[in-house]
C-alpha cells in the first residue's frame, strides 16, 4: 500500500492535484476539504493516500488529514458506496459534521448530499456509527447540536465552480448562504452572479 505522497503542487482543482515528485507527476483524487489544505502551485506537500485497485485501473485518493482518510475508508465499507461517491460525501459536507449527521441519526442531512439517498443515509448511519467510535470519534449523540441547511446540487455546483476560481470555501458558503435567504435562484450561471456580489 501506499501510504503518502509528497512533492510540489503543479495543478490542482477542486476534485484532483498533481503532485510531482523526482521527476513523476502523481495524479491525486481529492475532497473540496482537501483542496483548501493545498499550499500555492510550486510548493511541497505531504498528503495521505489510499490506493483504489480495479481491474482496468488503479486510482490514488489523497487526503490533508489523516481523520478525513479514516472517514473515507468507513465510508467505502458501506454496501452501494463506492471512491467516487465517498469522495463526493466529503465534498459535500465537512468531516465534523459528518461525523455529527451520522452520530444524531441526521438523515435529512445526509441526503442533501449530493448522490445520497435514503436507503444510502440509513445504511451509513447503521454501518459507520460503532464503527468510527471504536476508532475513537466521539459518536455520543448530541441533542443540542443545530441542524445545518444541506446544499442542493444546484448550490453545490456553484461552490466547485467557484472554488476553481480561486474563492475560500468558508466564503463562497457565506455567500451562498446570504443569496438563498435573499432569493430563490434557478440556476448555476445565476447563483455564482450573485454570490460574487456577495463575497
Amino acid at each position: 500500500m501506499i501510504d503518502f505522497v509528497e512533492g510540489n503542487v503543479t495543478a490542482k482543482y477542486p476534485t484532483h492535484v498533481v503532485l510531482e515528485n523526482n521527476g513523476i507527476g502523481y495524479d491525486l483524487q481529492i475532497s473540496v476539504n482537501t483542496f483548501e489544505d493545498l499550499p500555492p502551485d510550486g510548493e511541497k506537500i505531504r498528503l495521505k493516500t489510499y490506493l483504489h485497485v480495479r481491474e482496468d485501473s488503479l486510482q490514488l485518493f489523497a487526503f490533508s488529514k489523516e481523520d478525513e482518510r479514516k472517514l473515507f475508508r468507513g465510508l467505502i465499507s458501506v454496501s452501494g458506496v463506492g471512491p467516487k461517491l465517498a469522495q463526493t460525501i466529503l465534498s459535500g459536507i465537512r468531516t465534523g459534521e459528518l461525523l455529527t449527521a451520522i452520530r444524531n441519526g441526521d438523515e435529512q442531512r445526509l441526503t442533501g448530499i449530493s448522490g445520497v439517498g435514503k436507503k444510502t443515509a440509513q445504511r451509513l448511519i447503521v454501518e459507520l456509527k460503532e464503527k468510527f467510535a471504536m476508532q475513537g470519534f466521539d459518536m455520543e449523540p448530541d441533542h443540542k447540536s443545530r441542524p445545518v441547511p444541506a446544499y442542493s446540487a444546484l448550490e453545490e455546483e456553484a461552490v466547485m465552480a467557484l472554488m476553481s476560481l480561486g474563492y475560500k470555501k468558508a466564503s463562497i458558503e457565506k455567500a451562498i448562504d446570504r443569496v438563498r435567504s435573499q432569493e430563490k435562484v434557478v440556476s448555476v450561471e445565476e447563483l455564482i452572479k450573485k454570490a460574487l456580489q456577495q463575497i
